[in-house]
């Protein structure tokens, strides 16, 4: 039996030991072959043969021990899996023999997952499924996955869509018959019981949408009043009966927002709310959040105000409808008693443009296009949709009203604001040493909001160098949510922040409930930071899964309809290989790569590509050619026609 003085002395020297050797955390990652690799924190790789990547999955925070092998590189042994986030995926559905695997859609992942026979719902070889893993090969060196959801097979009709929300687990609602909370809220609605609130019911509301939509969530009124213009905005409120932190309003968050994509609509509120209870339905009375606001003569802000209101919508037009009208090829087109409103509401939108033109920032106008699905799911016709007079009307109206709403909620310190920092920090040096090669000086601070709207506007005015802001804009900040009031320099607004779409927005619901609970006096309901982050992440995944699904259907297209096409484009990005373009007859972006070989320079303070003499920037024309498609990829190759940019 060893003495008191022997163990304290082995203790030592096993302490000794372990803090001689080196311990670190990173993440597990694969290679094309067996092996795979731990990047550490500290930004070193170490080494993963065969037998221990066995153990672990990619994407896996491990802890390791660090060695040094016979190759003089550093390798990892597992020492204790910390976190594992390949929880749930989608994938394609393999037998072998009498196995059978999940094979995951995901490049990191480079191995087939076991599915055990209780967890196979019947599907087959090849069918599209989502699964969940349900054994970590840390417990016994083998995973095991469970197929939750049989999407179908790679030919099924609308399998891109079916795959796509699966994918991005984009649930819609259901069994929202059988959902407390919603049955009150309907039995409120269709008993008019709104609360205390001001009756606009008088005022002949309109809205205008598009025929088909039914989720209408503002309506619009103009008069005039002591030689003053009243613009009333009324605003669809579905915060007044949806309290944050409940069933209904968790839902709506973890939605984030209504998902439009190609094939199908993933709303964020229960159909019968967004396209019944809440919506500003013509000659229902509806509760409403409505702003008015007062301007000067020349299109200016002079006072608004918010109020919790009951309004009934007069009538529901839309664009093509209100557009007619005020093009004049269909003056009847209109009831009588709503033409007034809406001539005045398109002189409105007119003093506005114009105000903006002088005092803010102006977005240039990008085509649109409408595309249609044949009954398989697939794209049959892509053609350009213009922007009519109507779109512009509403789109004044809006942008007005959430400036409102962004100044309203930057006094109280309350709401998520859109805001736009400008110019990268990172890149500002680079914007600088341009301005200078270009012999500009900015009149002020071009990292402050009035610097950076004098700076756009001189640029803008001068023929020679409004080639410049393309290039500008690519060094300056995506516009992003904050709950801290700030600038939005990309439209050269003070405070913006959306408030007219909240059955189709959370931010805009959260600003309602900000809104509310300054109107009585209630606390407000405010985020916590990882509220917002996650927020922002499930509305990026909203947008990638939208991106997703088009260029997915929209290489099935091109690769079967448009291979050896020829049109007119627009250079979207140049790179050092060569230059994005998009095609202005039907929107499809391709990319057109110049060989290695071939001489180039590229100038990336400018953006511009320079090949043969010739000089290539974002929006320049050129005449291309449809080459080819890479449908694993999912990019489209373009080949010049004539070297012609501008």
């Amino acid at each position: 039996m060893l003495d008191k003085t022997t163990l304290s002395q082995l203790s030592q020297l096993k302490q000794a030991i372990h803090e001689s050797k080196e311990y670190a955390t990173g993440t597990v990652a694969s290679t094309n072959g067996r092996f795979g690799f731990v990047r550490l924190t500290d930004g070193r790789d170490a080494f993963l043969d065969p037998e221990k990547m066995q153990f672990v999955l990619p994407g896996d925070e491990v802890k390791i021990l660090v060695t040094t092998n016979d190759k003089k590189q550093l390798e990892a042994t597992i020492e204790q899996l910390i976190d594992s986030p390949l929880k749930r995926f989608v994938g394609t559905y393999r037998v072998k023999g009498n196995a059978h695997f999940a094979v995951p859609d995901d490049p990191k992942v480079n191995r087939w997952i076991f599915i055990p026979p209780k967890s196979r719902k019947g599907c087959k070889e090849g069918e599209k499924i989502a699964a969940k893993i349900i054994q970590h090969p840390a417990q016994d060196g083998k995973a095991q996955a469970k197929v939750i959801e049989r999407i179908g097979q790679p030919d099924d009709h609308h399998i891109e869509y079916k795959y796509t929300v699966a994918k991005y687990d984009l649930s819609p609602w259901n069994k929202e018959g059988e959902d407390e909370q919603l049955k009150k809220i309907r039995a409120s609605i269709e008993a008019e019981e709104f609360g205390e609130r001001v009756d606009y019911t008088q005022l002949p509301f309109v809205t205008i949408d598009s025929p088909t939509t039914r989720d209408m969530d503002d309506a619009v009124h103009i008069a005039e009043q002591d030689g003053k213009t009243l613009l009333t905005v009324a605003i669809a409120d579905p915060a007044s009966f949806i309290a944050p932190g409940s069933p209904l309003a968790k839902l709506a968050e973890r939605q984030a927002q209504s998902t439009y994509m190609l094939g199908g609509i993933i709303p964020m509120l229960p159909e019968s709310l967004a396209n019944d209870c809440f919506s500003l339905v013509e000659g229902k009375k509806r509760p409403a959040l409505v702003c008015t606001i007062t301007l000067a003569n020349d299109g200016a802000v002079e006072d608004y105000k918010f109020e919790r209101a009951v309004i009934q919508s007069k009538y529901k037009l839309n664009y093509q409808q209100v557009a007619e009208f005020l093009e004049g090829t269909n003056i009847e087109g209109l009831p009588a008693d709503a033409a007034d409103n809406i001539t005045k509401l398109s002189e409105l939108a007119t003093l506005r443009y114009q105000y903006r033109t002088e005092h803010n920032l102006i977005g240039q106008d990008q085509l649109d296009y409408d595309i249609r699905l044949d009954d398989k799911g697939k794209i049959s016709e892509i053609r350009p949709r213009s922007r009519t007079v109507a779109h512009k009307l509403v789109e004044e109206a809006m942008l007005l009203t959430n400036q409102c709403a962004g100044e309203f909620l930057a006094q109280n310190k309350l709401g998520l604001h859109t805001v736009h920092g400008g110019f990268r920090l990172d890149r500002i040096g680079e914007v600088n040493a341009l301005l200078k090669e270009e012999q500009i000086t900015p009149e002020g601070d071009i990292t402050e909001l009035e610097g950076n709207l004098q700076l756009i506007k001189a640029l803008s005015a001068n023929e020679r160098q409004r080639n410049l802001i393309p290039a500008l804009r690519r060094m300056m900040q995506s516009a992003e949510l904050s709950d801290e009031a700030g600038p939005h320099m990309g439209m050269g607004f003070k405070h913006y922040a959306t408030a007219t779409s909240p059955i189709r927005r959370y931010a805009d619901l959260y600003n309602h409930w900000a809104i509310h609970s300054v109107l009585t006096g209630s606390k407000p309901y405010t985020f916590k930071p990882h509220q917002l982050e996650r927020l922002k992440e499930t509305l990026q995944a909203g947008r990638q899964a939208d991106r997703e699904i088009y260029q997915w259907l929209l290489c099935q297209y091109v690769e079967a309809s448009l291979i050896g096409f020829e049109g007119r484009g627009k250079v979207r990005i140049v790179t050092q290989q060569g230059f994005g373009v998009r095609l202005i007859e039907n929107g499809v972006d391709g990319f057109i790569a110049f060989p290695k070989s071939q001489e180039k320079q590229f100038d990336a303070k400018r953006m511009t590509l320079t090949v043969n003499g010739v000089t290539y920037r974002a929006d320049s024309e050129v005449d291309v050619k449809v080459v080819s498609v890479d449908q694993e990829k999912r990019r489209i190759a373009y080949a010049l026609v004539s070297p012609d940019a501008e």
